[in-house]
C-alpha cells in the first residue's frame, strides 16, 4: 500500500467539517429568532394587560376626580356668598379628596409600570392635588382662617394661613396670583392628561380612560376674574373676621352654700376646705380660629391681701369650645377671697359679654365640740 493513500483520503474527508459548522449555526440561529419572538410576543401580552389594568383602575380615580373638579368650579363661582366655617369646610374637603385622588392614581402607575405612561398618569392628579392645596392656602392667607383640624390627629397649620389671629395676611394681588398659578397647574394637569390618554389608547391593548378636565372654563382662573373674585370677598359680610372669646361655664368646688339669712348677697358661703377648684369652659363664638385663647384666674384673700394667679392657653377653631384644665388653689378656713376669671380678649373683638367673671368666698371657719360640749372654732387635737 502506498503511502501516499491515506494523506489522499484525509484530503478527500475534510470539506465535510464546514458543512457541519454552517449546520450547526443555522440550528443556532433558528433557534435564537424563534426564543426573540416568543419573547416579542410575551411582552406584548404583558404590556397589553398592564395598559388595561392602568385603564381599569385609571377609570374610577377620573371619575373621582371629574366629582372634585365640579365642586371646585362651583366653590370658585360662589367665593362671594359663601360664610367662613362653610368656606374652610369646602376647602379641606377640596384639597383631602385630590389628595386622596393622587395616592389611588400612584398606586395604579405603580401597579403597572408603564414607563412614561404611568408616570403622566400619577403626575396629573399629584398636579390636581398641588393646585387645592394652594388653593386652600392662597384663601385661608387672605381670610386669616386656618385648616379644619382632622379628627385623630394632631393640629397642623397650613404656612401661608399663618397662626390665625397674629399672621401676616396675604394681600389681595398676593392672594390673586397665587389662585391664578393654581388654575394654571390645572390647565397643565388638564393638557397632560390628554396626553396620557392618547397614548393609552394607541398604545398594546388600547386601554381607555374617560375624559377628566378641571378647567372647562379658563376665564374662571384668569387673573382678572379671580381679582373681581377677591374683591367681592373682601366686602361679603359673611366672610368678615369676627373674634368673640367667652366663658361659657365658670364652676367653683366646692358648692357654694345656701346664703344665710341675713348674709351679704353678693358673698358665697363655702363649706370649710383647704383647697378651691375652678373648672371653666371657653368658648370660641367668632368667625375665625383663636390659636392663643388665655383665661386668667386670680385668688386675692381680703385679709392679708396674698395673690395666686393661673394661665391656661388654648387653641380654639371657629365655634368650638374646651373645657380647660381645672385650676386648683389653696385657702384659709375663715378668711374671705375675691376669685376673678378673665379672658385675654384678641384685637378685633369688641363684644365683651361673658370674657370676665367675679366671685366673693367666705371660707366658713372649721367647727367642732369644745371638752365642755360646746362648738367652738378651735378643733385643735385633744390631749
Amino acid at each position: 500500500m502506498s503511502p501516499r493513500r491515506p494523506r489522499r483520503r484525509a484530503r478527500r474527508r475534510s470539506p465535510a467539517r464546514p458543512i457541519f459548522v454552517l449546520g450547526a449555526v443555522a440550528v443556532l440561529a433558528a433557534l435564537l429568532i424563534g426564543g426573540l419572538a416568543d419573547v416579542s410576543r410575551q411582552s406584548q401580552g404583558y404590556d397589553a394587560t398592564s395598559n388595561r389594568t392602568l385603564a381599569a383602575q385609571g377609570t374610577v380615580v377620573a371619575e373621582q376626580s371629574n366629582a372634585t373638579a365640579s365642586s371646585a368650579t362651583a366653590l370658585m363661582n360662589t367665593l362671594q356668598s359663601q360664610n367662613r366655617p362653610g368656606l374652610q369646610i369646602a376647602l379641606d374637603n377640596l384639597v383631602q379628596q385630590s389628595a386622596d385622588e393622587s395616592v389611588h392614581a400612584d398606586a395604579a402607575a405603580r401597579a403597572t409600570p408603564l414607563g412614561t405612561v404611568g408616570a403622566g398618569f400619577a403626575a396629573v392628579f399629584a398636579d390636581r392635588a398641588q393646585s387645592m392645596s394652594d388653593l386652600r392656602a392662597a384663601i385661608d392667607g387672605y381670610l386669616g382662617m386656618q385648616p379644619l383640624p382632622i379628627t385623630g390627629t394632631a393640629s397642623t397649620t397650613s404656612a401661608a394661613a399663618g397662626d390665625g389671629a397674629n399672621a401676616t395676611l396675604l394681600t389681595a394681588t398676593e392672594a390673586t396670583d397665587r389662585i391664578a398659578a393654581a388654575g394654571a397647574l390645572l390647565a397643565h394637569s388638564d393638557s397632560l392628561y390628554g396626553t396620557v390618554r392618547h397614548a393609552l389608547r394607541t398604545a398594546a391593548g388600547n386601554g381607555r380612560i374617560p375624559r377628566s378636565a378641571w378647567v372647562s372654563n379658563p376665564q374662571l382662573w384668569a387673573p382678572g376674574a379671580v381679582a373681581s373674585q377677591i374683591g367681592l370677598m373682601a366686602s361679603a359680610p359673611s366672610l368678615a373676621a369676627v373674634h368673640y372669646l367667652a366663658l361659657r361655664t365658670v364652676l367653683i368646688s366646692p358648692p357654694a352654700l345656701p346664703t344665710p339669712q341675713g348674709g351679704a348677697p353678693n358673698v358665697s358661703v363655702l363649706t370649710p376646705t383647704t383647697q378651691i377648684s375652678v373648672d371653666v369652659v371657653l368658648a370660641n363664638d367668632g368667625s375665625v380660629a383663636e390659636p392663643h385663647a388665655t383665661v386668667h384666674y386670680t385668688v386675692a384673700s381680703q385679709s392679708s391681701g396674698a395673690t395666686s394667679s393661673r394661665t391656661h392657653t388654648v387653641a380654639l377653631a371657629p365655634g368650638a369650645s374646651q373645657a380647660l384644665p381645672t385650676a386648683n388653689f389653696a385657702v384659709i378656713a375663715g378668711t374671705t377671697y375675691v376669685v376673678t376669671v378673665s379672658v385675654d380678649v384678641p384685637a378685633g373683638q369688641t363684644q365683651l359679654a361673658g370674657t370676665a367673671v367675679q366671685y366673693v368666698l367666705a371660707i366658713s371657719q372649721a367647727t367642732c365640740l369644745s371638752p365642755k360640749g360646746l362648738v367652738s372654732t378651735n378643733c385643735a387635737p385633744r390631749s
